[in-house]
């Protein structure tokens, strides 16, 4: 399967995934409004959700999926015993903090405050959450390895049915974590039967296979630079928890990063995910190659995400009114919503290139230099965020301190790539045509917006015509090249 038709995987069925994810939101938007309840459930999802993407989709999977396919390039049995090695230890690790975690938890919402108690009781059935997913997510690394990329991508699915369910019947924020845990569940099951239908389940172990030591050494360092993103996100909940009480500020912020995650999802997601047993098998001939590959991975993210971040900036409050506004989240929510989103746009093309440029190191093993950078974009992300949060943006100054801090860490890795031989990480010749037609694009898509919202025109219909518009005339200026690029 060629680099696009695992991109056109994974990416299809992240779509589904997030269109079914707006569907979620929407339900919660409209039945519990930007609430204090709401807020303290995000606050609650996002702690075990944090913990998945570090161990399980982020950091543990970053440092594995390239030593297990390098050794199943030279012995097949020795990277099944390495699988099964780390699956083992990861369960009963994770078995043990999250023991922890629940005894933890159980004590928090007797004594702290009421709000703290609150996300301590919504937090407790989500915990065992956090063993299943994260198996799950080594599993689907071990999957990518073999190039097994449809159970991976599909099941992420299964938790928004989930959650819809779980709203439509009870409208009850305190039976959504169990909705979350039956989901874990489901994902292990479905990501075993994949695994048995590719080459076999990998044996429990909990010893053997020295690379194991060697992963031991890289899991730290890769945590750190992986996580960043989330790490800043869940930082920026607190923030806005904290300088922003009760004004519903944590569900504003979550609900903006969503349309965020939408195109970052679809495009970086899945080209981050085909891309990188490429890059792990090019890192055993040298930056040189490494930058070859990656140089495809980002001209594709380019020309996709320049023009998503522009129309995100420019239709904010028609997408934002036409995906959230229903039932208690009203015209102020869509308004605040719509200005954090557009502050996000600028966040996405940074974002998107630095989950492509942290794995080039870790398929060198490089792990160190990514988890000094990540330590400072997490600073300078802190810091701005204390500054903005406080001025009239308030919970949309969360999301431009996002967009800062990630322009900086984009910049320093991409000299540092360039130092160490990849060459450019984009050819300068290559955004020339992308660029141009965005601009043109932009113009257009203002345009009909403008016009619609003079004919009085709802705004689901003002955004279809402005984004119409726009994919067409950037599709016709792009022409020839759009396809050639995708075939790359």
């Amino acid at each position: 399967m060629n680099l696009l038709k695992r991109v056109g995987t994974v990416g299809g069925w992240t779509l589904v995934s997030r269109m079914l994810g707006l569907v979620r939101d929407r339900m919660l938007g409209s039945v519990f409004g930007a609430s204090l309840i709401l807020d303290a459930f995000f606050i609650a999802f996002s702690l075990p959700n944090l913990l998945r993407n570090l161990f399980g989709e982020g950091a543990l999977a970053t440092a594995f999926v390239p030593r297990y396919v390098q050794m199943k390039e030279k012995n097949p049995e020795e990277a099944e015993v390495f699988a099964g090695i780390i699956l083992t230890r990861l369960a009963v690790w994770l078995g043990c903090f999250a023991g922890v975690g629940m005894c933890v938890a159980a004590l928090v919402s007797h004594y702290a405050n009421p709000s703290i108690a609150l996300i301590a009781l919504l937090a407790i059935p989500q915990i065992p959450y956090l063993i299943f997913i994260c198996v799950s997510a080594l599993a689907a690394g071990t999957l990518h390895g073999r190039r097994h990329f449809f159970v991976p991508a599909a099941a992420p699915v299964l938790l928004n049915i989930s959650m819809i369910i779980a709203v439509f019947i009870w409208q009850d924020v305190t039976l959504l974590p169990y909705a979350v845990l039956l989901t874990g569940i489901l994902q292990v099951a479905v990501h075993l039967v994949a695994l048995r239908h590719t080459g076999g389940v990998p044996a429990l172990r909990l010893k053997g296979a020295a690379a194991v030591t060697d992963l031991g050494k890289a899991i730290t360092p890769t945590i750190i630079a992986s996580g960043v993103y989330q790490i800043n996100a869940l930082l920026d909940m607190f923030i806005a928890w904290y300088f922003l009480p009760e004004s519903g500020a944590v569900t504003i912020l979550y609900f903006a990063n969503r349309l965020l995650q939408f195109p970052m999802a679809l495009v970086a997601h899945g080209t981050g995910t085909a891309l990188y047993p490429e890059l792990a098998q090019a890192a055993s001939q040298g930056y040189s190659a490494s930058g070859s590959v990656v140089r495809k991975g980002i001209d594709l993210l380019v020309m996709l995400l320049l023009p998503a971040a522009c129309g995100l900036y420019l239709v904010a409050e028609p997408l934002t009114a036409t995906i959230y506004q229903a039932g208690a989240f009203g015209p102020e929510e869509v308004r605040r919503t719509a200005l954090t989103a557009s502050m996000f746009a600028f966040a996405l093309v940074p974002i998107s290139l630095n989950k492509i440029l942290i794995r080039v190191f870790h398929a060198h093993r490089d792990h160190l230099l990514p988890m000094w950078f990540a330590l400072i974009g997490v600073v300078v992300n802190v810091c701005l965020n204390v500054v903005f949060v406080q001025t009239s943006l308030r919970e949309a100054g969360l999301a431009l301190a996002t967009a800062l801090s990630g322009f900086v860490m984009c910049c320093a890795y991409s000299v540092v790539l360039y130092r160490r031989g990849s060459g450019g990480v984009v050819h300068v010749s290559s955004l020339i045509r992308p660029v141009l037609a965005t601009t043109a694009m932009a113009g257009l898509v203002w345009l009909v917006l403008v016009w619609s919202q003079k004919q009085g025109y709802h705004s689901s219909m003002q955004l279809l015509f402005s984004v119409g518009a726009g994919i067409l005339l950037y599709a016709v200026l792009m022409g020839r090249s759009l396809l050639r690029r995708m075939r790359r």
